[in-house]
Order: structure tokens, then C-alpha cells, then sequence
């Protein structure tokens, strides 16, 4: 995955309290169900079982068993071209299980962030969570040096790839540098806060 070195916190108090004892595995039943939709989702579509075996690390018929709890569920298609098997995910389903995972996925980041709150002083999030900013997220740092800026872009990573996202764009800038960029009415942060403003 790229990451772009170096801008974004908004604090989302309300939805770290709520996101607090929650997790996909339990909505969904099953950590192969859930790795499943998130490559269907985030990866790409038209998979075989035996390419799901392969991609996700996971057991043949544990697959086909999760499979067969989709399709029983009708949240699926399964497409047959002689002994090809291709599967979807419905279109009717497709964007509200998408916003479910992006939930989940904006949720693990804040969680990341409130850990590191000393060393991150803001963070936005941008296009890839439907917010008008060039970027997909933007970090605002501080009191912290390039180890450990290395090791939040590299949690980030980590959390992007636990669900198959392999390309994501991401802003890094110190505080003064933002603070200089918002004094000189810098393009990049005056788009930052009109997505502020968006949002409400």
C-alpha cells in the first residue's frame, strides 16, 4: 500500500464509545465470513472459492461453508460457467454492507489515533470515506520524531490491509506547518475545513 508522507485529528468522541466492545466477527458470526465480504468488497469481485482459499489464508471448507451461509442468505451470487464458480456480492446489498465496513474501518483508525493522542493532534477523513478532500485521510502530528511517525504510517498500513484496501493516500504535516499553511490561506487546508463544514 502508498502511503503519501506527510495532514489530519477530528475527534470522535461519540463514535469510539460506541464502537467500544463491538466487532465485526460477532455481527457477522464468523472471522472467514467477515475476511470474505471484506475481499468481495474491498479487493475485487467474480472470485473463485479456491481463489478465496488462497487470498485469505483460509481452509477450502471453511470457506465453502461461509459461502453457503451467504448464499443461503441471498447476500450473495454465485455465477456458474462450466466448472468455473464466480462469486458477487449482490448489487441490491452491495453499498450498505460497504458503509457497514467503513464504519468498522474508521472506527479501528480513530481507536489507533486515541492511542497515539499525544503524538497526533488532528486527523480528517477524505475521499475514500465520501468526505470532499483530495486525500483519504490527513494526520496533524506533534511532539513526535520520524520513528515514531514511521510506526503510526505503518499501523495504518496494517489497519488498511486488514481489509484488503492495498492503495490509500495519506497526508502527514506537523502542526506549525499547518498552523504557517492556515496563516498564508493554504488551498489544501482551507479545502480541509470547508469538508468540516460539509459534514455538519
Amino acid at each position: 500500500m502508498e502511503i503519501i508522507p506527510t495532514l489530519f485529528t477530528f475527534h470522535y468522541s461519540f463514535l469510539i464509545s460506541f464502537c467500544r466492545g463491538m466487532n465485526l466477527e460477532k455481527l457477522f458470526g464468523s472471522k472467514t465470513k467477515v475476511d470474505i465480504l471484506k475481499y468481495l468488497l474491498f479487493r475485487r469481485q467474480g472470485v473463485s472459492m479456491r481463489a478465496l482459499e488462497s487470498e485469505i489464508e483460509r481452509t477450502f471448507p471453511a470457506i465453502k461453508k461461509q459461502v453457503d451461509s451467504l448464499l443461503e442468505a441471498q447476500v450473495i451470487n454465485i455465477n456458474k460457467e462450466g466448472q468455473w464458480r464466480s462469486i458477487t456480492i449482490k448489487p441490491e446489498f452491495h453499498e450498505n454492507i460497504k458503509n457497514i465496513f467503513y464504519f468498522w474501518l474508521k472506527s479501528d483508525l480513530i481507536n489507533l489515533f486515541t492511542t497515539y493522542e499525544v503524538m497526533i493532534d488532528q486527523y480528517y477523513f477524505g475521499k475514500k470515506f465520501n468526505i470532499d478532500l483530495e486525500m483519504d485521510l490527513v494526520v496533524i502530528y506533534k511532539n513526535c520524531e520520524k520513528p515514531q511517525i514511521d510506526m503510526i504510517k505503518e499501523n495504518i498500513n496494517e489497519i488498511f490491509r486488514k481489509y484488503f484496501i492495498e492503495i490509500v493516500s495519506v497526508v502527514f504535516m506537523n502542526v506549525e506547518e499547518r498552523n504557517k499553511r492556515d496563516r498564508l490561506a493554504d488551498r489544501f487546508v482551507i479545502q480541509i475545513k470547508k469538508s468540516l463544514i460539509s459534514k455538519k
